[in-house]
């Protein structure tokens, strides 16, 4: 799918209404499989607004970690803040 300039893209509406976010969007918005999106109709300008909705805290928190140390677990990622943490705390 092309993406113009304007971070539009045209969208082909499917069986039962169904439309997909193209892969750049989801990517640099941070939306995964199983997450909540919120459809605004804006009549007047016959449009749809699709806008994500915030996730708690530290599931986005984890969820930008993940994209700047693709290669670590959930589990390594914490013990990493943790440590950073704790070295802190001791300055």
């Amino acid at each position: 799918m092309f993406v113009r300039p304007l971070e539009k893209a045209r969208l082909k509406v499917h069986v039962k209404g169904r439309v997909t976010i193209p892969k750049e969007f989801r990517e640099r918005l941070g939306i995964s499989e199983g997450d909540q999106v919120e459809a605004i109709l804006r009549e007047d300008q016959r449009a749809v607004v699709i806008q994500v909705l915030i996730k708690d805290w530290l599931e986005d928190m984890l969820s930008v970690l993940k994209r700047v140390f693709p290669d670590k677990s959930t589990k390594e990622i914490m013990n990493e803040l943790r440590q950073g943490w704790e070295e802190y705390a001791e300055e």
